[in-house]
């Protein structure tokens, strides 16, 4: 019999094991069952890369997510503070966080099946073997404990261990894909994903809901939460493809098909957002992600997209704000305004990580990609190697402001050249120390 919970702590990244940890532990001050559940448990037994982490709770979630949000999360690497809550739904209670490390976490209220189609407005307290036997596919029906008393049991009742053996995706209803339409959406993206295949009744199930169009029935809110999904995706692009395969990308527009998708920026964008990740930054930005799909829509036609979505108009303003941004930060990275490595540095690190992507993927002048790689793979990594033990061993109090200023004029003396050996390092940082900068 496999040992979970080793499992989560050889597989788990050291951050996310953190997380794992915190919420956890605050379930237990607050004696409160908790359960890891769904995606994180298929890819952690099914030795996929883990992306978020779902919890459910039996009792009310938001009470365990307002005491990890009076939390601090703790530090790794450097990283560590407060704890976002980026959504929450008192109704369902359930909510998404964001924590400091980049990791997000979702956390919910078990809940029976009643309230598992499209138009769920409220949860339907269960337990922990309800909620997992509600859920769309087998393989997302798994769950282990994190409780004292049973700290590492493995809950499979509905057999989603030997369906992830098989590598296939099954529902577990008849009528699973009528019933909530977003989860032909979402087997899609499994299936891509994943590389199964959907097992025989399942792939019957899919081809009948689609030609009836239930997927047309989808509020918007919903068919926005699975696009946000997408757009965390390592792979977006390929799943986006498959989509249009089973015409139903058209739901948003029915012009979003063949030429109207720009196929070749967004496997650019790909490209660039795995440079981003190789240098430590980690873009996951839905409005992003919807410009790259639908940049090659009629203004009108975008219009009705982000309508279709129901977007916030938060999101509306950054989408519309991207492209000029962009195109501004491209003619500044051209120019003097990046003429130095210092001020190329201070230009790149105050703009946010999607941005950069956008001008790798759309401005391909070779001054403009040199300076975003220079940035990337020298700025970057010569930022974490600032010598804090050192300064801190010179009486510098850490996080005070005159700890973080001197750091940084000892970063731009290293980027102008100005102290290139060991020795004149350590001469200029004992220099700063004593002139009072």
């Amino acid at each position: 019999m496999p040992d979970y919970l080793f499992l989560m702590e050889s597989r788990l990244p050291l951050a996310q094991w953190q997380v794992v940890s915190q919420v956890q532990k605050a379930a237990e001050a607050l004696g409160m069952n908790l359960y890891l559940v769904g995606g994180a448990v298929r890819d952690l037994i099914g030795g996929f890369p883990i992306e978020d982490l779902d919890f459910v709770v039996e009792g009310k979630a938001l009470k365990l997510v307002r005491e990890l949000g009076r939390q601090q999360a703790p530090r790794t690497q450097g990283v560590g503070g407060e704890v976002r809550v980026a959504w929450r739904n008192e109704a369902l209670q359930a909510a998404e966080l964001e924590f400091p490390s980049g990791d997000v976490v979702s956390v919910a209220m078990v809940r029976a099946a009643g309230d598992s189609g499209p138009l769920r407005s409220q949860a339907i307290p269960a337990t922990i073997l309800d909620d997992l036997r509600r859920r769309d596919f087998s393989i997302n029906a798994i769950g282990i404990s994190l409780n004292p008393q049973s700290r590492g049991l493995l809950l499979d009742p509905t057999n989603g261990v030997a369906d992830l053996e098989k590598k296939q995706i099954r529902t577990l209803h008849p009528y699973s894909f009528v019933n909530d339409p977003i989860r032909m959406f979402r087997a899609v993206r499994f299936r891509t994903r994943l590389t199964f295949t959907f097992e025989a009744k399942t792939a019957a199930q899919f081809q009948n809901a689609r030609e009836s169009k239930v997927q047309e029935k989808i509020p918007g809110e919903v068919l926005a939460q699975e696009f946000r999904q997408i757009a965390r995706e390592t792979g977006p692009a390929e799943i986006l493809k498959a989509l249009e395969k089973e015409k139903l990308l058209t739901v948003l527009s029915p012009r979003l098909q063949g030429p109207r998708v720009d196929w070749q920026g967004m496997a650019r964008a790909s490209k660039a957002g795995q440079g981003l990740a190789v240098a430590g930054l980690r873009v996951r930005s839905f409005p992003l992600f919807l410009y790259l799909l639908t940049s090659k829509l009629p203004p009108r036609d975008q219009s009705q997209v982000a309508e279709r979505l129901r977007l916030k108009q938060a999101d509306r303003q950054t989408l519309r704000r991207l492209a000029e941004n962009a195109r501004r930060l491209a003619k500044e990275l051209g120019g003097k305004a990046a003429g130095t490595p210092t001020k190329l540095y201070q230009l790149l690190s105050a703009a946010p990580p999607e941005l950069l992507l956008l001008v790798l993927a759309e401005y391909p002048q070779a001054i403009i990609q040199t300076r975003i790689r220079n940035y990337l793979r020298k700025y970057l990594p010569l930022r974490l190697k600032l010598p804090e033990k050192e300064l801190h061993e010179l009486g510098v109090a850490p996080e005070s402001p005159r700890f973080r200023k001197i750091l940084d004029l000892y970063f731009y003396a290293l980027l102008e050249g100005k102290v290139r050996t060991k020795t004149e390092q350590a001469k200029f940082l004992k220099k700063l120390v004593q002139t009072g900068k």
